[in-house]
């Protein structure tokens, strides 16, 4: 089974969010005899692209709980030296949690760079990026790691089995696109808990 992933599959692991312990079942149960993974080159920088979006909103949310813990320490019945620590514990529990996260994406990506096949973003990765962008109405994101997983698909023997794995079944759950991913004999599922149960992992 050739078993193509997405940036998602990353942060899943990255961020330990909800379904990673799937992910990780995916991923350390990889062998030549059972299954491949397939990761879009494009999608290996598209992760950190999360960072900084990330590292922003926790900085707003950090500024409006201290703004919060100013007008707090104005009322006469205020703690300060409570208000400091919280004010201590806040600033180091979101840069610490940010480090954590950075840390472990950088890790995560280096693994899968080094040990899963991935499709490089070429000129006709990018061409039919377009292409399918305007045809299945895909953000410029989704289209270049589609175009990616359709030109890794066609790569591969037709008889082969195949299996693209997405929790953006918004765009990648299309009807159009489930088709067009059959001609190439993939199926697609937009769950890691249900890639893992199709890969008995």
């Amino acid at each position: 089974m050739e078993v193509f992933i997405e940036s998602n599959f990353l942060l899943e692991l990255a961020f330990r969010q909800a379904d990673y312990i799937f992910c990780e079942r995916i991923w350390r149960n990889v062998r030549p005899d059972t299954y491949s993974l397939h990761l879009p080159q494009y999608a290996l920088g598209e992760v950190f692209q999360m960072l900084r979006p990330l590292r922003n909103k926790r900085e707003e949310y950090l500024q409006y709980v201290l703004q919060e813990i100013i007008q707090h320490r104005r009322e006469d019945s205020s703690d300060a030296v409570a208000m400091d620590g919280l004010t201590q514990q806040l600033t180091t529990l979101l840069a610490e949690r940010t480090q954590v996260q950075t840390r472990r994406l950088y890790a995560i990506a280096g693994e899968f760079a080094a040990k899963t096949d991935g499709h490089a973003l070429t000129s006709n990765v990018i061409e039919e990026g377009q292409v399918v962008a305007l045809r299945h109405g895909l953000s410029p994101q989704d289209a270049l790691v589609y175009a990616s997983v359709l030109a890794g698909l066609r790569g591969l023997p037709l008889h082969s089995a195949k299996l693209f794995v997405s929790r953006n079944k918004a765009d990648f759950g299309k009807a159009e696109i489930i088709a067009e991913l059959q001609t190439l004999n993939c199926e697609y599922l937009a769950s890691f808990r249900a890639a893992a149960g199709r890969l008995g992992v």
